[in-house]
């Protein structure tokens, strides 16, 4: 079973009177000397402006804006020139790294050249020690070959007087050594 429900009055009303959404109602205002609300805000307004305005309070208003302005434009100057500063410094620290690697590729040429002159002059150096030590040792064994031939001769001398004396002794012995002798003593004197 439904049951209807008759609207009452004031759905009624309600309904008749609707007030669009966001739309404030008009309702009258009260009035003090044929001024609402607003006409006395704006009054009042209105005399505080004045009442500012006569004690100068816009004068100094606009002396601090003024003042304020002069700042910001000494900071803005004192920031340009800084930043030119800055553009300066950074043009000679590229002007520096320019000359450092002009002066680095400067000390490496000369550092190869350098290098190559040790190295041909150690060339030359090991070449002529080559030739003093090969020329010393050709001395050295030449000294020894000599020294070998005068201890061969040396030797030699020795048995060759070994013999002789030992053959001397052996004829002595033998009595083949008078006649020798003889002869050789009288060889002396048709001299």
């Amino acid at each position: 079973m439904e049951e209807t429900q008759a609207p009452t009055e004031v759905q009624a009303q309600a309904t008749t009177e609707a007030v669009p959404a966001g739309a404030a109602p008009h309702a009258p205002h009260e009035t003090f000397l044929g001024l609402d609300s607003y006409a006395w805000v704006g009054l009042a307004f209105l005399c505080f402006v004045l009442l500012l305005w006569r004690l100068g309070a816009f004068k100094a208003i606009g002396g601090a804006l003024d003042a304020q302005a002069e700042k910001v434009k000494s900071d803005l100057a004192e920031a340009a020139s800084l930043k030119a500063e800055a553009e300066a410094m950074k043009a000679r620290a590229a002007a520096d790294a320019v000359e450092a690697a002009t002066t680095a590729k400067a000390m490496l040429a000369n550092a190869e050249v350098e290098a190559a002159r040790i190295v041909k002059q150690a060339g030359v150096d090991a070449e002529a020690a080559i030739t003093r030590r090969t020329k010393l040792a050709e001395d050295r064994i030449a000294a020894e070959a000599r020294a070998a031939e005068a201890e061969l001769r040396t030797r030699a001398a020795d048995i060759t007087v070994k013999a002789a004396t030992a053959l001397l002794a052996e004829r002595s012995a033998k009595g083949e050594l008078a006649e020798l002798t003889d002869a050789a003593i009288a060889g002396l004197n048709r001299r």
